[in-house]
């Protein structure tokens, strides 16, 4: 049976805090994917940023029920990072996964200085739509990895001055076939770990929560 998943950024590590001077202040943004058609759908998801995160804290994303008015939903959005769904690709509704090879999950994580990251978020989705365009008909291993590259390149474009965000790093955020089978709780918690040297180093807990 294959299942409609939701897939989200529970929180994040603070595991090794950068050298820059004051707290960090880190951002994710999730590249998603769905392979299935010839031209592959795309959608770039921004958490964040988190402010004041040091060495050892976990940052959190709130969780805005369900059907809520627009504007409590506007209030939930205020009171911090929202635990919005990176798939399916409207950031709201459920959807399957027959495959680990039908999806592509890319997990960037960034810290904030002078830059914007929602412009940033748009880069990202357009150097993300054209590696996959240009990729079409390659095998899945090649396609990721250009993608990856792709979207680094678009990471280090300046979006604000005089201090540029910085890049802690990129990593596929890969699912197995025994992923996509639910467990008792019908929720399952994956991690990614991301060592960027001086820009300190983190951990993205994504959260899969079936929904039948």
């Amino acid at each position: 049976m294959v299942h409609s998943l939701a897939l989200a950024v529970q929180s994040i590590k603070s595991i090794d805090d950068s050298t820059e001077v004051g707290s960090d202040e880190p951002y994710v943004l999730v590249t998603a994917a769905d392979l299935k058609a010839l031209v592959p759908q795309v959608e770039v998801t921004l958490y964040g940023p988190w402010s004041d995160v040091d060495k050892g804290e976990t940052h959190g994303t709130v969780v805005i029920p369900p059907n809520l008015p627009a504007p409590v939903a506007a209030a939930f959005e205020a009171l911090g990072v929202t635990r919005k769904p990176f798939w399916a690709l409207d950031n709201a509704t459920p959807a399957p996964i027959a495959s680990p090879n039908d999806v592509v999950f890319i997990v960037s994580v960034m810290e904030n200085d002078d830059g914007k990251p929602g412009t940033l978020r748009t880069l990202v989705k357009l150097a993300a739509v054209g590696s996959l365009a240009a990729s079409a008909g390659m095998p899945r291993a090649t396609r990721v990895k250009k993608l990856i590259a792709d979207i680094g390149g678009a990471l280090g474009t300046p979006t604000g001055a005089p201090n540029f965000d910085d890049v802690v790093g990129t990593h596929e955020l890969i699912l197995t076939a025994d992923d996509l089978v639910p467990p008792a709780s019908k929720k399952r918690v994956k991690t990614v770990d991301f060592n960027g040297g001086n820009e300190g180093t983190f951990r993205v807990a994504v959260e899969m929560a079936f929904l039948n």
